[in-house]
């Protein structure tokens, strides 16, 4: 197994020793294993800039390319993609935010429909749920099949340390995105899933962003109401058809130049 592992927070505290027990827990599943580890903070991605070079013109031309470009092909390439961030000011990092900036062309192109993440929150105060749920819905929206989810409040005793519940809580559910993953089952969509991808696909349709036409179409996503290769039942979809077919029309009438 490979695990990419995304650190969003400035330093290797608290959200890090929740990192430190699941990389642990992997371990113990799979003793053939490699964590590829980037933190954020290290590699000195400049602030997104808005160019909208990697919507119109392809995400080879962003300007920042150079840095973000390596970290997409390990997300293509590994088992298990893991995201950590603390709350900071109710929200992500700054460090995170900019990450997903970068990459906010798989939202209109997504690409992990066969891939497993494990999200990591912490916080001393509240929002943790908040930003789980933003991070869940942010790679939803990318394609992928399962995220699980790991967010605390106070996730360390006054020592410093793990408590033994919230051991057996990161045990759990590192262990549910490791069979996941071991299981190489992929899941049918769930309800939100549905909705976006048919919402981006009527706006790849309307060809507004001519790669993105370009991209739905290449890869056979154009035609139905998920994604071809993951399992979804065609009652399920059916609600999505019509969905889909009142997008059309809407955006057919309101295009924003």
């Amino acid at each position: 197994m490979n695990y990419l592992i995304i650190n969003g927070s400035p330093r290797r505290e608290n959200t890090w020793k929740v990192v430190e027990r699941i990389k642990d827990t992997l371990s113990d599943n799979d003793t053939s294993h490699n964590f590829n580890e980037i933190n954020l903070g290290d590699i000195n991605l400049p602030q997104c800039t808005g160019c909208y070079n990697c919507f119109n013109n392809g995400e080879h031309t962003c300007p920042h390319h150079e840095i973000i470009s390596p970290i997409v092909s390990a997300m293509k390439s590994c088992d298990g993609f893991i995201i950590t961030s603390p709350v900071y000011a109710l929200n992500v990092t700054g460090l995170v935010k900019n990450f997903i900036d970068h990459l906010a062309y798989f939202y209109h192109r997504p690409y992990f429909f066969k891939k497993k993440a494990l999200i990591v929150v912490t916080t001393a105060g509240s929002g943790h749920k908040k930003v789980g749920d933003y991070l869940d819905e942010t790679l939803r929206n990318w394609g992928y099949n399962e995220r699980f989810k790991l967010c605390f409040i106070h996730a360390h005793d006054g020592s410093g340390r793990l408590p033994l519940k919230t051991k057996k809580i990161i045990d759990k559910t590192t262990n549910q995105f490791y069979n996941s993953i071991a299981g190489n089952q992929l899941k049918s969509p769930d309800r939100k899933a549905l909705f976006n991808y048919n919402l981006w696909r009527a706006m790849a349709y309307n060809a507004h962003i001519e790669l993105d036409n370009k991209y739905w179409i290449e890869n056979n996503m154009m035609s139905s109401e998920f994604h071809p290769d993951i399992p979804c039942n065609v009652l399920k979809k059916i609600p999505y058809k019509i969905f889909y077919r009142i997008l059309l029309g809407f955006l057919s009438k309101n295009t924003v130049e």
